[in-house]
């Protein structure tokens, strides 16, 4: 019997569809569900460490943000201990921590990670500033330099340049040759001088993010252009205002999206915000405008530690609170979260206009 080309295309699909019933019957019940745990809600909110209260926490997150980086210090323990943990965000929703590097010194104040999740940095109080590179993460292996007072900081895609903040000012690193590293002055800090910086850089290294906070509340947020490291250009995003100090930031992987946290200087509120740097041109003397993604909190935090993936679309965000009064039986505790910020539905919109 001689067939229609009609009926030789009917019967090919029909022979593909029972192929395809097949397979779907070969598979097993735990794939469709592990499918379905990587693929969480555009929303979704996740509390990946809380400790109790007078832990401080770092956080930092790597490009992909499938892999992140905290460290937890017992801050009114005598004497101050604590860890760095290494976490597995591959399943958000169910986040797996392993202890990285024993926190020998009890004072890891701050955590950096590259973008490929290859290399971390820790910052002791004590003056120690090591990288680590994660190779083998069971063995982390070493590299210590010099450094002093630093509050911040951050490293680019490949763990070639870092920036950091601190008492003797902004300091951009070339880590390039391990024999030869050289360390360049974005901004500096005097004698006597009580300025306080927060730092972030992009996965290429050509764009930085730097609050300056001094003494007095003024100050605000500076976005360099390093691609020419050698003559970094410097710009005004945002400048405090109307009591509204910038103490935080973090810059997402493409240089695109800011996180910036300020506080208050009279009623001790602290808030985060988030900014679209797409919309900013800095020929335009103009307020940039982003979105309060965390309200008022009424005084209760002191810092936020945060962090961002390539796209600005997840988010590490540490609340950290004042110390609990004497004799408190429920104080709040320290906490990590894991929020997904593809969606910015509900939030407010924030500017500072003066």
């Amino acid at each position: 019997m001689t067939l229609t080309p009609l009926t030789r295309i009917i019967c090919l699909a029909a022979v593909l569809l029972a192929a395809g019933t097949a397979c779907s019957a070969d598979e097993t019940p735990g794939e469709s569900t592990r499918t379905a745990t990587v693929r969480p809600p555009k929303d979704f909110r996740v509390t990946i460490l809380s400790e109790p209260a007078g832990t401080a926490h770092s956080v930092a997150m790597s490009s992909d943000g499938k892999r992140a980086v905290t460290s937890s210090v017992q801050e009114d323990a005598d004497p101050p201990h604590g860890s760095v943990s290494l976490w597995d965000l591959t399943d958000p929703l169910q986040p797996r921590a392993s202890e990285l590097i024993p926190d020998r010194g009890g004072t890891a104040a701050k955590v950096a990670l590259s973008g490929d999740g290859r290399y971390a940095a820790t910052f002791h109080l004590s003056g120690k500033l090591t990288l680590w590179d994660l190779a083998d993460p069971a063995r982390p292996v070493p590299r210590e330099l010099a450094a002093e007072g630093v509050t911040s900081l951050a490293l680019d895609h490949d763990g070639r340049y870092a920036i950091s903040g601190g008492s003797d000012g902004v300091h951009l690193w070339d880590l390039t040759n391990p024999d030869q590293v050289r360390k360049k002055q974005l901004l500096g800090s005097g004698a006597y001088s009580v300025d306080y910086y927060e730092v972030a850089i992009s996965a290429d290294a050509k764009r930085a993010l730097v609050s300056h906070q001094s003494g007095n509340g003024d100050g605000g947020v500076m976005v360099y252009n390093l691609s020419d490291p050698a003559n970094p250009e410097a710009y005004s995003l945002i400048r405090n205002a109307g009591y509204h100090s910038a103490n935080t930031v973090a810059l997402s992987g493409d240089g695109n999206i800011a996180l910036v946290g300020y506080h208050h200087w009279t009623t001790y509120n602290n808030f985060l915000t988030y900014w679209d740097l797409r919309t900013w041109d800095k020929t335009e003397l103009r307020p940039m405008t982003g979105w309060k993604i965390v309200p008022d909190t009424v005084g209760s935090v002191v810092r936020w530690e945060v962090a961002l993936d390539r796209e600005g679309k997840r988010a590490l965000i540490a609340q950290r609170h004042d110390p609990a009064p004497p004799g408190a039986t429920d104080p709040p505790r320290s906490d990590v979260h894991l929020w997904a910020l593809d969606t910015l539905a509900g939030f407010p919109r924030f500017s500072l206009t003066d």
